[in-house]
């Protein structure tokens, strides 16, 4: 048997066996740059109660799955996929974009253009280099606020950080593969993608090699791990002209410290998913209310997926705010969260019963007990 799209989880890549959740398929849906118009949300709402159990699960890589779709749906729901530019037209290609963008980026940090800038190169990268990525490998585009994606799995991290005093650009860029305490500091963003490229290419090229030894491909941290164990330093990579190892060490990047929902200068407004759980009526009522408000450009606002199990409402200016969060339903506690004090913020469950075939009770429905 030929195995399944890697869109659809609940399977085993080394058996290549397909299996189907308890409640069905579930459906990865990775929005372009983190981004969701008012339009696509509401697709995403439709889909989800046409097609499948009416919920939607925000993901710790900024990504939305539909829960519980019919199999023999899935081909429609990847033709509306599609149609609505959230969908690619190959497997590699969505590979590619497993990057996840700090969600409370700003016009000024340089974030937004580094992660434009680095999924422009990955799609355009010769295949041969990136060939047999190690599956889940992914990117992570941050800025000064770094520290709050600490705990979001990344092989390679590029920060965007503001220059130093009287330098002649107002950023500079580090890119950290993970499992090294250092990052490569690099004086343009052309050197550091560079610099991404080199580090991804490595450990594909790792992944391959192993493969064909009946090993375990990994990924980029124990990849790193077994070749500094066999020669005791890192490879001797062919690093762009200008690009050096920052010392001393990257400011560590451990802990458990992220946002907190409500308001967010210049950014918007975060509100919280409880378990990271969306019902489709709540998310439908959320996106039909956001083309009645203006966002900083005057535009309506988008919707960026964070990997917090929060949507952030980017650039919401209103004098009536508040009066516009409770048309949005944002006022519906069993839907949303709001304050950085419900204790469900510090709660997590996996899906249980009957939504995981592994699971031997309904774990959502004890969890917010």
């Amino acid at each position: 048997m030929p195995p399944p799209s890697p869109r659809i989880k609940g399977w085993c890549p080394g058996a290549w066996q397909p299996m189907a959740s308890g409640d069905g398929l579930v459906v990865r849906v990775r929005p372009p740059l983190g981004r969701l118009s008012a339009a696509q949300a509401l697709l995403l709402a439709d889909l989800a109660t046409r097609y499948g159990s009416g919920t939607l699960e925000l993901s710790n890589r900024a990504n939305v799955q539909l829960r519980g779709v019919d199999p023999l749906q899935h081909g429609a729901v990847l033709q509306a996929l599609a149609a609505a530019q959230l969908l690619d037209a190959d497997a590699r290609q969505e590979q590619l974009r497993a990057i996840v963008i700090d969600p409370l980026h700003q016009p000024s940090d340089g974030v937004l253009a580094s992660a434009q800038a680095l999924q422009s190169a990955l799609q355009q990268a010769p295949a041969e280099v990136l060939q047999g990525l190690p599956a889940k490998f992914g990117w992570l585009v941050a800025g000064p606020q770094h520290a709050l994606l600490a705990t979001v799995p990344a092989d390679v991290r590029l920060l965007c950080l503001p220059a130093e005093h009287g330098a002649p650009t107002p950023h500079r860029w580090w890119v950290q593969p993970e499992g090294v305490d250092q990052a490569l500091a690099a004086p343009t963003l052309e050197h550091a993608i560079a610099c991404v490229l080199l580090l991804a290419g490595w450990s594909a090229a790792q992944a391959r090699q192993r493969r064909t030894q009946g090993l375990h491909p990994g990924r980029m941290a124990s990849q790193l791990a077994a070749y500094h164990s066999e020669h005791q330093r890192l490879p001797d990579w062919p690093l762009p002209p200008g690009v050096h190892w920052h010392t001393p060490p990257v400011p560590h990047l451990g802990g458990d410290a992220e946002p907190a929902p409500g308001w967010t200068a210049a950014t918007g407004y975060l509100v919280a998913a409880p378990l990271g759980r969306v019902s489709a009526a709540a998310l439908a009522r959320l996106a039909q209310a956001l083309p009645h408000t203006a966002g900083a450009h005057g535009t309506p606002p988008e919707l960026r997926i964070t990997p917090w199990r929060m949507l952030c409402i980017e650039g919401v200016e209103s004098p009536r705010a508040d009066e516009w969060a409770r048309q949005a339903g944002l006022d519906q506690a069993a839907h949303w969260i709001t304050a950085p004090t419900d204790p469900r913020l510090r709660i997590s469950a996996c899906t249980g019963a009957p939504g995981c075939d592994q699971a031997l009770a309904p774990t959502q429905a004890l969890a917010l007990a």
